[in-house]
């Protein structure tokens, strides 16, 4: 897995979308679900216009994989969903799942600890 420096840039008021999909998984195929969306983003979805990042989590039991990715925009990301490539992905991904729940989302709040007291 790769560990590149962040891009996540949260802040509202933008056209920027986040796809937040919920996988579930058996836990025995959970590595191999990460290890999937973990190979098609480094080797397709970083070329895909107005894709920014994905960060790809792991339910402590095993039962989730979790994919926050952000697109420059909706309409951005209906053309990827166009894409011969990146629909082979997603039908690979989908394979390895249980089920999994895609949904878009613009970002309306930000907040962050409170650290002036530190």
């Amino acid at each position: 897995m790769t560990t590149p420096a962040t891009t996540i840039s949260v802040t509202t008021g933008t056209p920027r979308i986040t796809l937040v999909n919920v996988f579930t998984v058996a836990p025995e195929h959970q590595d191999a679900l990460v290890e999937a969306l973990d190979e098609a983003t480094r080797s397709i979805f970083v070329k895909v216009p107005g894709f920014i990042s994905a960060n790809l989590h792991a339910s402590l039991d095993g039962t989730r994989v979790v994919n926050y990715a952000q697109w420059a925009d909706e309409a951005s990301y209906a053309a990827a969903l166009r894409d011969p490539e990146v629909r082979e992905h997603v039908q690979h991904a989908a394979g390895l799942a249980q089920a999994y729940d895609p949904t878009l989302a613009q970002v309306r709040s930000v907040h962050h600890a409170d650290t002036a007291g530190s």
